[in-house]
C-alpha cells in the first residue's frame, strides 16, 4: 500500500557526507528534514578515510575515530625509487570514515532530522507546490513530499536526470578499486605511480592500524589486472601479508556537472561531481557542498522562492569556495596523464628532491585539501616548467589553460 507522508521542508536523498551535513545544518535551523538512503549502514562507502586538516578543523571529528596522524608519505616512482615527502606538522588524519560520517547523521537526527535507511528512491516528480519522491523497501512503498529536494546520492545518480539535469554518468571519471589487507611493517601512507601500477594515476597503501591497511588504485582504464599486479608486488616486498576482503570498485568524478541546481532542487557531493581531480578525494568538497546547499536551501525556504534563479546562488557559492580547485586540479591531472613513465621519473627526481621540497612542498602554499597553490607555484618555477615543457608540444595547451585558471582562481 502507498502512503503519502506529511510535507517536509527538505527531502535529502543520500546519507553520505554531503547529505548528512545538509541535514544537520537545516535541522539545527528548525526545518523539517527527511533523509533517505538505500543502505542500512550510514557512511559505508569505499574511501581511504584520509582527512586533511582544513577539513578536520571545519568539520571536527571525535578523537576516538582517528586511527593515526600523517605528516609523511612515501612515493614510489615508476622505476621503484622511493621519495619521502614530509612536513613538520600533521597534514592529514587517517580516520574511521564510516563512524565519522555516521556521527554527523546522529547529530542531525538529534536535531530533528528523520532517517529512512534501507529505502531506495525510484521516482521524483515536481509540481508548482512541492517535490514528491517514491521510495521502496522490500514490498513496502512510500511517497514523501517536500518543499525542496537535495540530491546527494552519489556519482552517476539517475535522480539528477529525473529533475532535468545530467547525471554525469557519461562524463569523465576514474575507477577506484580497494581491498582491506593485513600489512607488514608499514607506518606511513605509500603511493605508487607508473603505467604498470595505474596508468595516468596512482596506487596506494594506507595503514589504518599496526596490522591492517587499505590497498587500492584508481585509473581511467580497467583496473583488474593492475590491482592484481600491485597486490603481487606488495606481497612480494613484504608490505602486504594477505588480502582480507575482496576488491570493491567505485566511480570517481573528475569534473563537476555544468549545472547543479534546478527548480526546487540542489545537487551535492559526488552526485554533482565534487571530487579532487588530482587525488580523487571527495569527502571535504562533499561536506562543503552540503553546508553551502543547506545555506541556500534555508534562504529559499525562508523566502519561499524555489525557482531555478532563486537557487542559482548555490552554484555561485560553491564555485567561489572550491570551483577554482576543481578547474586547476583537472588540468593538472590532464598534464600528469600526458607524461610517460620516463618523463615522470625525471620530474619526480627533481620535484621530490630535498631542495625542491624545501622550496615548494614545505612552503606555506602547500595544502592537503587545496592543491591549486602548489600546482600553480610548480608551473611557475623555472626549473620545473622547463622539465614539463620538454615533454613536447602536447603539454603547451594544458599549461596555457592552467595559466588562465590562475588568473581567474
Amino acid at each position: 500500500m502507498i502512503q503519502v507522508k506529511r510535507v517536509y521542508d527538505a527531502l535529502i536523498v543520500g546519507a553520505g557526507p554531503a547529505g548528512n551535513i545538509a541535514a544537520l545544518e537545516l535541522s539545527k535551523r528548525g526545518f523539517s528534514v527527511a533523509v533517505l538512503d538505500y543502505r542500512e549502514r550510514i557512511g559505508d562507502k569505499l574511501c581511504t578515510g584520509v582527512l586533511g586538516m582544513e577539513c578536520a578543523d571545519r568539520f571536527p571529528i571525535k578523537p576516538e575515530l582517528i586511527y593515526r596522524r600523517a605528516s609523511t608519505v612515501a612515493i614510489y616512482s615508476p622505476e621503484g625509487r622511493m621519495f619521502r615527502v614530509e612536513r613538520p606538522e600533521t597534514q592529514a588524519l587517517i580516520v574511521d570514515r564510516v563512524s565519522y560520517v555516521s556521527s554527523i547523521a546522529t547529530a542531525a537526527s538529534h536535531s530533528g532530522a528523520e532517517y529512512w535507511l534501507g529505502w531506495r528512491v525510484s521516482d521524483v516528480s515536481r509540481s508548482s507546490s512541492d517535490v514528491s519522491i517514491t521510495a521502496h523497501r522490500g514490498d513496502a512503498t512510500d511517497t514523501l513530499r517536500g518543499r525542496m529536494l537535495l540530491v546527494a546520492s552519489g556519482f552517476g545518480s539517475p535522480l539528477t536526470e529525473s529533475v532535468c539535469l545530467t547525471n554525469g554518468a557519461g562524463r569523465e571519471r576514474l575507477v577506484g578499486v580497494q581491498s582491506e589487507v593485513e600489512i607488514g611493517n608499514v607506518t606511513e601512507t605509500q603511493v605508487y605511480v607508473g603505467d604498470r601500477v595505474a596508468p595516468g594515476s596512482f596506487g596506494w597503501l594506507v595503514p589504518t592500524s599496526e596490522s591492517r591497511g587499505l590497498m587500492g588504485l584508481m585509473s581511467r582504464q580497467s583496473s583488474s589486472g593492475h590491482f592484481e599486479r600491485l597486490c603481487d608486488r606488495l606481497v612480494r616486498e613484504g608490505q602486504v601479508k594477505r588480502v582480507l576482503s575482496p576488491p570493491r570498485r567505485w566511480g570517481i568524478p573528475i569534473r563537476p556537472l555544468p549545472r547543479t541546481y534546478a527548480e526546487r532542487v540542489l545537487v551535492l557531493g559526488d552526485a554533482a561531481g565534487f571530487a579532487k581531480p588530482t587525488t580523487g578525494g571527495g569527502i571535504y568538497y562533499a561536506m562543503l557542498s552540503g553546508a553551502i546547499g543547506a545555506e541556500t536551501a534555508a534562504d529559499a525556504l525562508e523566502s519561499n522562492d524555489f525557482s531555478a534563479d532563486g537557487l542559482r546562488p548555490y552554484q555561485d557559492r560553491w564555485k567561489d569556495e572550491f570551483g577554482g580547485e576543481l578547474r586547476i586540479g583537472y588540468y593538472a591531472r590532464m598534464l600528469f596523464e600526458s607524461m610517460t613513465d620516463a618523463r615522470l621519473e625525471r620530474l619526480m627526481k627533481v620535484f621530490l628532491s630535498e631542495d625542491m621540497q624545501k622550496e615548494l612542498i614545505r612552503s606555506p602554499v602547500f595544502s592537503f585539501d587545496r592543491h591549486s597553490g602548489i600546482i600553480l607555484r610548480t608551473i611557475g618555477h623555472r626549473q620545473m616548467i622547463g622539465l614539463i615543457r620538454s615533454a613536447g608540444p602536447s603539454v603547451l595547451p594544458l599549461l596555457a589553460r592552467l595559466a588562465r585558471s590562475s588568473v581567474s582562481a
